[in-house]
């Protein structure tokens, strides 16, 4: 069975959604994720809307992934005698 690409309009609104997403801060991303998910677990969210609301938490997820992911970086680009940035920072 082959996956199904998103439509266009989909795939458009995926895009606004990962353009708000860059502008907001972990936190904020993670209240974003956290509303959305208690839509979805309190059953409110429409069948039709449960593909498109599944969709932007994962744009939301990524975003706070990403953002731990460039601070795990930081962490490892520390001395670990001196805790200051390498050279390679």
């Amino acid at each position: 069975m082959s996956k199904r690409q998103p439509s266009k309009e989909l795939r458009d609104r995926m895009e606004r959604w990962r353009s708000d997403a860059a502008g907001l801060n972990y936190e904020e991303a993670m209240q974003a994720l956290d509303l959305l998910l208690a839509e979805l677990q309190n059953d409110s969210v429409p069948l039709a809307e449960l593909q498109q609301q599944v969709l932007h938490g994962e744009v939301y997820l990524s975003r706070c992934q990403s953002l731990l992911d460039n601070v795990e970086q930081s962490i490892v680009e520390l001395d670990p005698t001196t805790l200051e940035p390498t050279n390679n920072a």
